[in-house]
């Protein structure tokens, strides 16, 4: 064994200084301060955006899609529904090549387009196909492509098809609205949609849920006033109307007298919500609110309203129209057929252009302009309606003679067929003006203007009975069973120049039933008719019976009797009056 050594005795031993000691302490308590301060920063200042900044790296926010309200008719058959349906968008970065042949395939486009499709997008993100059906989608994500992803989404789907188009409109792809109701009452129909968040990893695969953020706020329904039978019959009978005229459009509109809402709202040519490949805005708009027209001869009643009821002519006053000019200022008024006296009823039976400008050349201007402004012209119905026209009522003041005399047969002022509707409404319904609504009313608690005596409309009321009884101009749109009282026009329509046009008409019939205890008033206009006989009469009156006849009896208004044991003899006198028109003594021009 090796002895110990034992270090010699006479070498020293060295000490370490005091201070090092301390320096390591406190170097090592520094470090530790620092560690605390960054991790004070770093959890109480920082924390907030430093878990942000991670769970945008981690998190994703999720849509959760909501429920567009649907529309219902008055009975509560739907004419709008939202259908779920799937989106397909796609990672370009991610997305493989080597299935675009069969993806593009399924969904029946070719490779170009599909290309196409996602370079358009943005370098994570592009819709390769939106809002098609769930099976149709189950079978392209069954590829199992990488990078391919889909969207619950909901599709809008019209069950009424084009007969109310132009009324509810339609919504774009984002789900919401753009035209007719859909755009008037988007923020009711929207709702709010939801949003949940989850876990995704760097190629967009969901991991995880961690539970709603925010639930979706689905749309409210919408019931509105119109019945889609009524809708259908008025659609048809229009549609039958313009293609057998060969004319350039139609609308028209069916109320209820009391409580003015609207049961049919129709517009010719229409287009299918469900396809608008070949939409065109200008096309197959609403034209019930958005077409004017000068409406001739169907504004005669107001002109004799306002005279009787400012008191410048008498309930039997008579007039002399036994003249083929009578002159205003520099223009010529002429009538169709040349009569001597006629009173007040054979004026508008009649339709005397002559008759009507003597009555409004002693009308006060200022108070035919009254009462045509309370009867709704020149200003907008308060429904709301994308693209409403107001009209044009020019103030009273600018009238001069030749204007007076005009205005009284329904030149010089321009109206929609929904104005009218609502007008011949007010005298209807005892003189009172009630504004129309689209909407349901459970109890219409309605309240309307006065806007010409109850004596003065019931006088009309009666007057207009026999424009629509044989020898009258509107004896086409007679019902048999039920009293009909209405009024022709055929305007010429203006040219945009100051003159008019030789050969084209606008041609228009309003009319109320029952007569004796009116329910329901329809306005009918038919624009540029080109073959057969371009009358109001001919044209708009026959739309105006078969709808209104089967509003009567869906209504459950049983016939007269009476009236019931006349209508051979009303076909009868039918027969022999289109034998006049073809013979060209008939005045149904007005």
């Amino acid at each position: 064994m090796n002895p110990i050594s034992v270090p010699p005795a006479n070498i020293p031993v060295r000490a370490l200084p005091a201070w090092r000691a301390t320096a390591l302490w406190a170097t090592v308590t520094l470090a530790f301060a620092a560690i605390m301060v960054q991790s004070w920063r770093a959890q109480v200042e920082q924390g907030r955006f430093l878990r942000d900044q991670g769970a945008q790296r981690y998190l994703r926010h999720f849509p959760l899609p909501v429920q567009r309200g649907p529309i219902f008719d008055r009975n509560g058959k739907p004419l709008a529904l939202s259908v779920p349906v799937k989106t397909l968008w796609v990672d370009p970065q991610v997305f493989s090549r080597q299935q675009w042949p069969q993806v593009a395939a399924d969904l029946g486009i070719s490779v170009n387009e599909l290309q196409a499709r996602v370079h358009n997008g943005g370098s994570h993100f592009a819709f390769i196909a939106r809002q098609i059906a769930p099976e149709r989608a189950e079978k392209i994500m069954a590829l199992r492509v990488p990078g391919l992803h889909s969207l619950n989404e909901n599709r809008r789907y019209y069950p009424a098809g084009s007969i109310a188009a132009p009324l509810i409109g339609f919504i774009n792809v984002d789900g919401s609205g753009i035209e007719g109701l859909e755009l008037t009452y988007n923020q009711w129909l929207k709702g709010k949609a939801g949003e949940e968040t989850g876990l995704r990893d760097n190629f967009g695969h969901p991991l995880g849920l961690r539970g709603p953020t925010r639930s979706a706020r689905p749309g409210k329904a919408l019931t509105l006033s119109i019945d889609r039978h009524l809708q259908y019959v008025a659609y048809t009978s229009l549609a039958s109307a313009v293609q057998r005229f060969q004319a350039r459009s139609g609308a028209a509109v069916l109320m209820d007298v009391q409580s003015g809402e609207i049961l049919a709202m129709v517009s010719y040519p229409a287009f299918n919500p469900n396809d608008r490949s070949d939409y065109q805005a200008d096309l197959y708009n609403n034209r019930a609110v958005a077409d004017t027209f000068e409406p001739g001869s169907v504004m005669k009643p107001f002109t004799i309203a306002a005279a009787l009821d400012d008191h410048s002519i008498r309930p039997d006053t008579t007039f002399n129209v036994n003249t083929n000019c009578f002159r205003v200022a520099h223009f010529c008024i002429q009538d169709d057929v040349r009569h001597n006296n006629l009173d007040l009823a054979q004026v508008l039976k009649y339709s005397s252009n002559i008759g009507a400008a003597k009555i409004s050349l002693r009308t006060a201007p200022a108070d035919l302009f009254h009462l045509l402004h309370q009867a709704g012209f020149g200003q907008s119905s308060g429904l709301g309606l994308p693209g409403e026209n107001p009209g044009m009522l020019p103030a009273w003041q600018g009238w001069d003679i030749a204007r007076r005399a005009a205005m009284a047969y329904g030149y010089g002022l321009s109206v929609t067929p929904l104005q009218l509707a609502a007008a011949y409404g007010a005298i209807a319904n005892h003189g009172v003006y009630v504004a129309p609504t689209l909407i349901r009313q459970e109890n219409p608690a309605t309240k309307g203007v006065q806007i010409m005596s109850a004596a003065t409309a019931a006088r009309l009321t009666r007057w207009l009975g026999g424009v629509t009884s044989p020898g009258g101009t509107g004896f086409l749109a007679s019902i048999p069973g039920y009293s009909v009282a209405g009024k022709t026009g055929t305007s010429i329509m203006a040219n945009g120049k100051g003159g008019f046009h030789k050969n084209q008409v606008n041609t228009t019939f309003v009319g109320f039933a029952p007569a004796q205890h009116p329910r329901l008033v329809m306005a009918v206009v038919v624009r540029d008719p080109t073959q057969g006989w371009r009358y109001g009469g001919v044209v708009a009156a026959p739309v105006f019976r078969v709808t209104m006849a089967a509003a009567l009896q869906g209504m459950g208004i049983q016939p007269d009797p009476a009236l019931l044991n006349d209508a051979m003899a009303l076909r009868q006198a039918s027969a022999t009056e289109t034998q006049r028109w073809a013979e060209g003594a008939g005045d149904a021009a007005h």
